[in-house]
C-alpha cells in the first residue's frame, strides 16, 4: 500500500503548540488525521509499532519516545519481511 495513494500526500507538515514531541505523539496525530493510516499505527511497545510501520527521523530509525524538533524529517516505511 503506498502511503502517497492511500493518504492522498506525498508530504505533509505538522505545526505543533509545544516545542517537542515525541514520535509516539506525531504518529497518533497522524492516525487521527488520516484514518487510513489508524491501521499501521500501534503505539502500544516499540515491537508492535515496527511491526506495522517503520519510523524513522533524519534517516535514522527512531523510536517511539524520540524527541522531534522544529525541522526534523520524519519518514514512514513499511517494514521489510523475508531473508
Amino acid at each position: 500500500m503506498p502511503f502517497r495513494e492511500n493518504v492522498g500526500v506525498s508530504e505533509e507538515t505538522y505545526e505543533l503548540q509545544q516545542v517537542s514531541a515525541t514520535v509516539r505523539e506525531v504518529l497518533e496525530l497522524i492516525a487521527r488525521r488520516h484514518a487510513s493510516m489508524a491501521k499501521l499505527v500501534d503505539t502500544g511497545s516499540e515491537e508492535a509499532q515496527r511491526r506495522r510501520l517503520v519510523v524513522a527521523v533524519n534517516s535514522s530509525l527512531a523510536r517511539l519516545t524520540d524527541d522531534l524538533h522544529d525541522g526534523d524529517k520524519l519518514s514512514l516505511l513499511l517494514p521489510v519481511i523475508g531473508g
